[in-house]
């Protein structure tokens, strides 16, 4: 997957979006205008850019105040994120958010999902029940569902007992994640419930989002107090 190519095409619907925007809508999921939706998105872009480009965690504002226009801030922030990511190697060192991928390319990854997600809270500020984003395609969404657990899982520490084994199913794809009771991916765990839909569906509920269209776009199968825990855990930033 060349994540870096799907990142300039869904940072480029965001600017067009935001550029007809209702700059106070609120988001459906998240206690954001889409201005500061705009402001944090920019921020977190030109945080990325500065962590490939110096290999140091560089300091950021979760929802800075703007002295100019949210399109206008967002355009600069995804011009200053393309243009590092185009010009450092994939390869090259850099400061990361993964204990075990600490290069660039790390980046192209992360600033794709952190995109796609807020690509669908900008457009669920005038449809709570707009779709994922059509401008990837399935393999990306179930990429993005293991991202969220290839980077996260292992920075969020001791997580509560989820009660039972968890299945998540892409039935679009076909790929599948499974946690035991203590959030083990690895071993024979003995699942008590099943969480399954196609794989845009999936990535927008592991993030909390999608909320009035869950669960009519999931399959929910089992033990619902362990769904509900998976839901609740502290795994997501």
């Amino acid at each position: 997957m060349d994540a870096l190519a799907r990142l300039e095409v869904v940072t480029g619907a965001f600017l067009r979006d935001l550029s007809v925007a209702d700059p106070e809508a609120s988001c459906a999921d998240i206690k954001w205008s889409t201005t500061q939706l705009a402001a944090h998105l920019g921020a977190v872009h030109r945080w990325a850019a500065a962590n490939a480009r110096t290999g140091k965690r560089n300091h950021r504002t979760n929802v800075p105040s703007l002295e100019v226009s949210a399109v206008e801030w967002y355009s600069e922030s995804r011009a200053e994120l393309l243009d590092a990511l185009r010009e450092l190697h994939p390869d090259a060192p850099a400061y990361t958010l993964s204990k075990v991928d600490k290069t660039v390319r790390f980046w192209h990854r992360r600033q794709l999902f952190e995109t796609l997600v807020h690509l669908w809270d900008l457009r669920s500020a005038s449809d709570p029940t707009a779709p994922p984003p059509p401008e990837v395609t399935p393999d990306s969404y179930a990429d993005g569902v293991s991202e969220l657990f290839d980077v996260f899982l292992p920075r969020s520490g001791t997580l509560a007992p989820l009660g039972g084994g968890v299945r998540l199913v892409s039935t679009d794809t076909g790929d599948g994640w499974r946690f035991g009771n203590d959030w083990q991916r690895e071993g024979n765990h003995e699942i008590t419930a099943t969480v399954s839909g196609p794989a845009g569906e999936l990535l927008l509920w592991v993030w909390n989002r999608g909320t009035a269209r869950t669960p009519a776009t999931l399959t929910f199968e089992g033990d619902a107090e362990v769904v509900q825990r998976f839901e609740k855990a502290r795994l997501r930033p």
